[in-house]
């Protein structure tokens, strides 16, 4: 079962993981799972989506866990915030650039942007959600000239628009998308969430094989997210492989078929993305004393395979967003859990503390509005492509004891 075209952007390949069954994504290349015949557009509702239930979301709510004060960010398609699911909530198209999104890549933004903060079934409906839309050339989506940017690297390139979300705030960052790419300007964004305690989910992939090495769950520290259902076992079409951490409902998800104004049934690591990212937020709001590393450790502590352990398949297990703001991680080291892979990820530690340290390249580096250089090399300065500020020497590694 294919989890839609594979496409070039930039510097990154990545494709959409959702899997619906209509025709509208059927145009993009991905194959449709079996679901029941079309039901006419009533507004989707809690009932609609089995995850709400199993996930005890009717308790989650009542207690007041909500995401409140959470600031999450998705790149994906243009969400469509006049889909009456998305009545009321927090949603902000923060793209730093004019990106046109295809039809197949709104419906995927629009059906993510819901699982996340629909006001009746969203996971996480009082969170602030900022959007950024992503260029899938293949599916038809157009970027504008002012896109072109710093160096070799595009606005709308993954790598930016990491960067970007991490400037304007994003405490999260959900990525339903695969991908795989070895670029500079993606290994330093992610030496930044590493660095500055931003969680990066990321979907594992719909072709039921091996993905380590095409999802973004390669790079060090992102929960990488498999499928299962609402019986808890791992979704047939889901992808597996190393990077694979955690696990949530990949299905079935009711949409709004934005062209057709029907509901629909979909599948996919995309939706079990959104859920991963959304029970972190809940247990930030619930555990605001908690550093980023100690809710990893609550992630994988909380995990539902036996006595916690990890497999290729899902990860340390299902998602337990119940047992997440029911255990408090401060019993837990602040250690990131994530960054010994066993396939050798990157950013390495060395890496990452070059980040820290200030000695990276400025050349290698996209729209890190927090970035300054400190290393020696004095060709930067007064070189017209340094978008950063320059401190010749000022790193601590020169300066240690």
């Amino acid at each position: 079962m294919g989890s839609g075209p594979m496409v070039t952007h930039t510097n990154s390949t990545a494709r959409l993981l959702g899997v619906a069954a209509s025709t509208l994504v059927l145009a993009t290349g991905a194959t449709a799972l079996p679901s029941g015949p079309a039901q006419a557009a009533d507004t989707i509702t809690a009932a609609d989506q089995p995850y709400f239930a199993y996930y005890h979301l009717d308790q989650a709510r009542a207690k007041g866990y909500t995401g409140q004060g959470v600031t999450i960010a998705i790149l994906d398609g243009e969400v469509d915030t006049s889909a009456p699911e998305l009545a009321g909530a927090d949603i902000t198209d923060k793209t730093p650039c004019t990106v046109t999104s295809s039809a197949s890549t709104r419906q995927h933004g629009t059906d993510i942007a819901s699982v996340l903060v629909a006001r009746d079934y969203g996971i996480a409906p009082q969170a602030k959600l900022l959007a950024y839309r992503i260029t899938l050339t293949s599916a038809g989506d157009t970027s504008g000239s002012d896109c072109r940017g710093q160096l070799s690297v595009s606005k709308d390139d993954i790598s930016s628009l990491l960067n970007t979300a991490m400037n304007d705030g994003a405490m999260i960052i959900s990525l339903s998308l695969a991908g795989a790419s070895n670029s500079d300007s993606l290994k330093w964004a992610m030496a930044r969430a590493l660095s500055q305690g931003v969680i990066i989910t990321a979907g594992a992939g719909n072709d039921a094989k091996e993905q380590t090495f095409e999802s973004f769950g390669h790079w060090s520290g992102v929960v990488s997210v498999s499928a299962i259902g609402t019986d808890g076992n791992r979704q047939d079409y889901s992808s597996w492989g190393e990077g694979v951490v955690s696990a949530a409902v990949g299905g079935p998800i009711t949409v709004r078929n934005l062209q057709t104004q029907q509901n629909e049934q979909a599948f996919g690591t995309s939706f079990a993305t959104p859920l991963v990212a959304g029970s972190l937020a809940l247990a930030r709001q619930k555990w605001p004393q908690a550093t980023t590393n100690q809710l990893l450790q609550l992630l994988i502590h909380t995990g539902t395979n036996p006595d916690h352990t990890w497999n290729q398949y899902t990860g340390y297990g299902g998602v337990a967003p119940g047992a997440m703001v029911n255990t408090d991680p401060s019993q837990y080291p602040d250690e990131n859990p994530l960054t010994n892979k066993s396939m050798g990820p990157e950013p390495t530690p060395e890496e990452i503390k070059q980040y820290t340290d200030g000695v990276v390249s400025p050349f290698e580096i996209a729209y890190d509005n927090s970035y300054t250089y400190r290393g020696l090399d004095e060709n930067v300065v007064g070189d017209n492509r340094n978008a950063y500020p320059t401190h010749l020497g000022t790193s601590p590694r020169y300066h240690g004891k």
